[in-house]
């Protein structure tokens, strides 16, 4: 059906002007339609499991790097003190554990808020096609990538029941992170 260029209303058939605003006819598109915004009602979430799965795939990838970056700190260390001051660490933990500490807080951080506020997603959860985005289904950011890891401290506290738990009785399967950064992980 042909519609006014002027007004937009549907014309008749080998009509010559527009009967509402009285435009000659000229072959227009119909008007643009409004697109309903997607919902996060009809949305599913990731299943506890994926998560899981996602969770130890990026715990391996993660400890691979601070493994690594632990080994070439004790080697460097062994290089600059000798092998006699290298006894004297173990004496004086002070000197190196600091470093390790932050090494094994920051790398995880970095790792996850990176991959997340990206792309939405680390490669545990790509693996298992889950993704975080925001609670309105808008794309995750950084600011709510750093959130949500940084509060994984808690969720991660005893062997991390504190995040299944969480994860499992709430209605969008969010840990505290998620909630706390106003995001939720769904299947993709």
């Amino acid at each position: 059906m042909p519609y006014c260029a002027n007004c937009g209303k549907e014309l008749p058939s080998g009509a010559a002007f527009c009967p509402s605003c009285g435009t000659p006819v000229t072959m227009a598109a119909p008007p643009p339609t409004a697109v309903p915004a997607p919902t996060m009602a009809s949305v599913a979430y990731a299943d506890l499991s994926q998560r899981i799965i996602g969770a130890i795939v990026d715990g391996i990838i993660v400890g691979v790097v601070v493994g690594v970056l632990a080994g070439l700190f004790a080697l460097t260390t062994l290089g600059t003190l000798g092998l006699f001051r290298a006894g004297m660490m173990s004496a004086v933990p002070w000197m190196w554990a600091p470093w390790m500490w932050l090494v094994g807080l920051l790398i995880p951080i970095c790792y996850y808020t990176y991959f997340e506020g990206t792309r939405g997603q680390t490669i545990g959860k790509k693996i298992m096609n889950i993704k975080v985005v925001k609670a309105d289904g808008a794309p995750c950011d950084y600011g709510s990538a750093f959130v949500r890891n940084l509060l994984r401290l808690i969720d991660s506290q005893v062997i991390g029941l504190v995040g299944i738990v969480v994860i499992s009785v709430t209605e969008k399967k969010q840990r505290v992170g998620d909630i706390v950064a106003k995001t939720v992980v769904v299947k993709t």
